[in-house]
């Protein structure tokens, strides 16, 4: 994708997200947003990712994205509802533990959304996180850390990986 066309792409989307946050439609918001985030788009050219080269998203795999996604939302609300019956409960069963885990994904980046979907789960902090090799991750108590092992999300991950690479 050519830098112009990734640099609009980003400057909608940052602007949706400038009308999400301000919720005013009035005409100086407006303009003030689109102007705000052309600006963030055009001197963070070089930061900003290419969804089709850095995240492989494209027509192909941009279903099995949106599945992943919304099974990570799902994740997340379970593990906040265990973190939260663990804090309510009279005796907390706490065993906190760092846990090596395994990786069997290639790609950079697929690994750092493997990392933050891992620190996106209450009970789990994805504390190291190297380029290749094991992820070291803390682990709230034995049933974070178990839920890590054969983890659906990181084989809907390999999958995408796999389909585009």
């Amino acid at each position: 994708m050519p830098s112009w066309s990734r640099r609009v792409g980003w400057t909608l989307v940052l602007f949706i997200v400038w009308i999400l946050f301000a919720q005013s439609f009035h005409w100086q918001s407006l303009i003030t947003g689109i102007v705000v985030a052309f600006l963030v788009a055009m001197f963070n050219d070089d930061l900003l990712l290419s969804l089709s080269n850095d995240l492989h998203i494209d027509r192909r795999s941009l279903l099995p994205w949106l599945v992943f996604f919304c099974w990570l939302i799902v994740d997340i609300c379970k593990a906040a509802w265990q973190v939260a019956i663990v804090a309510c409960a009279w005796r907390m069963d706490l065993k906190p533990q760092f846990v090596v885990h395994p990786s069997k994904l290639d790609e950079t980046t697929m690994r750092v959304v493997l990392a933050n979907s891992i620190t996106l789960t209450p009970g789990t902090l994805t504390v190291e996180a190297p380029q290749s090799g094991a992820f070291v991750v803390h682990a709230l108590n034995d049933a974070a850390a178990a839920g890590l092992t054969d983890w659906h999300i990181e084989n809907r991950l390999v999958a995408i990986e796999r389909r585009c690479c």
